[in-house]
């Protein structure tokens, strides 16, 4: 096993403490679990902001602009060209 010593500055010392106070882990532990899941993670812009719940977030009244562009896109276009 290898040792590393990593500088925190005082913000990301106090976040680091909280989140192990919180959760019971130790230090070392807490941030190997940050570098593995930092370097496990696979998932695109668009699997992650679908996660975070920003995906259809802005009440439009139509809650898939992000994913139905297109149709919605055509929708509005014929819409136009027939009025």
């Amino acid at each position: 096993m290898r040792t590393l010593s990593v500088r925190l500055d005082d913000q990301t010392d106090a976040l680091l403490r909280a989140f192990c106070a919180r959760t019971g882990q130790t230090r070392s532990d807490a941030v190997k679990a940050g570098i593995a899941a930092l370097t496990t993670k696979t998932e695109s812009p668009a699997q992650l902001a679908e996660e975070l719940g920003l995906v259809g977030c802005f009440d439009s009244g139509v809650g898939d602009l992000g994913r139905n562009h297109s149709q919605r896109l055509r929708e509005k276009l014929a819409g136009k060209s027939r009025g």
